[in-house]
């Protein structure tokens, strides 16, 4: 694998949360699994001021010291600080089931959302992005990104296929992403490759990616899946279900060679030398089994699924793996 090739701790939500801060398990956490090898530890699906989180366990970003105290252990230990900005709507719920009979209704039910959020409660959505990344910012995070995959609102806002503002949202978007790189944050947007309604992917999807291309973020997160359409497109762990992930996250990145992307999905596990020189790794199950797989990467996940915590009932990630290291 070229030395250029950047790897990152993509974002996801530990659970490990008290009355809505990060508590010391979620500090330990990402202290454990920050190091030189890691450019960046993106702490995942933190909720914007007056958004709503994905499940209960979901975290908010604020002025408390917590957030400090995060960014500030990710970095003595030798990586970039990153954040992942998101927020649902009130009262969203979130499948436990992994794949749902009715994907064509939650894609009907998401145009009807939009249409009734209008545009000055989007516009406030915007603005409250606006502050987070600020809040952000002041905490000492140097990697913002915009959570806009897996159906979550974000996503839903710059989907023209959804939202029919979404030249709009795509651009109060592309602003935000120059004043953080003008201010030397590094920037980032996760999408997802397609929602896992086939109907709904089969018509347009290429011209979305093209959009979102087209916006001036320093990377794009790649990821795939609605999680109320199909999250087995969200967390991969069938081969058939890798494979297809990673061929299409090279032919983006193939078609789009002046961008940078990041490649999730077992992404160590297979051969490096396929990929195109734009395409960096993201890491997630294998650093959640194992906080030392940068330095053994022989030993990573088993796929046993505790870490599916919401979909099992549980509060927050878990792993088998973990007793090992005891």
């Amino acid at each position: 694998m070229s030395n250029s090739r950047l790897k990152f701790f993509v974002g996801l939500n530990t659970g490990y949360v008290t009355r809505g801060k990060p508590d010391e398990r979620y500090v330990d956490f990402y202290r454990r699994r920050s190091s030189p090898a890691l450019h960046c530890a993106i702490v995942g699906n933190v909720v914007i001021p007056g958004g709503y989180g994905s499940n209960a366990s979901t975290p908010t970003i604020s002025r408390s010291p917590e957030w400090a105290k995060v960014a500030s252990e990710i970095e003595r230990y030798g990586s970039l600080p990153g954040i992942q900005l998101a927020t649902t709507w009130e009262n969203y719920i979130g499948s436990r089931s992994f794949r749902s009979p009715t994907a064509h209704e939650t894609i009907e039910r998401s145009r009807q959302l939009v249409r009734q959020l209008g545009p000055k409660r989007i516009a406030l959505t915007l603005g409250a992005l606006d502050e987070a990344s600020d809040i952000a910012v002041a905490a000492g995070f140097r990697h913002l990104q915009v959570h806009a995959a897996h159906g979550y609102l974000l996503n839903l806002l710059v989907d023209d296929r959804i939202n029919e503002n979404a030249p709009e949202a795509r651009e109060r978007l592309a602003n935000w992403a120059s004043r953080h790189t003008a201010a030397g944050i590094e920037t980032s947007i996760r999408i997802s490759l397609r929602s896992g309604d086939n109907n709904f992917d089969a018509n347009g999807q290429e011209h979305f990616h093209g959009q979102i291309a087209g916006l001036p973020f320093d990377f794009i997160d790649v990821s795939s899946g609605f999680y109320n359409i199909d999250k087995q497109l969200i967390y991969p762990g069938r081969p058939d279900v890798l494979r297809v992930r990673r061929t299409e996250t090279i032919a983006l990145a193939d078609r789009f060679p002046r961008r940078r992307f990041i490649l999730s999905g077992r992404a160590l596990v297979e051969p490096q030398h396929d990929l195109p020189p734009n395409l960096h790794i993201g890491i997630c199950r294998d650093l959640i089994a194992n906080p030392d797989y940068l330095a053994d990467t022989s030993k990573g996940c088993i796929n046993s699924g505790k870490c599916h915590y919401f979909s099992r009932g549980a509060d927050h990630v878990t792993c088998p793996q973990w007793a090992k290291d005891k």
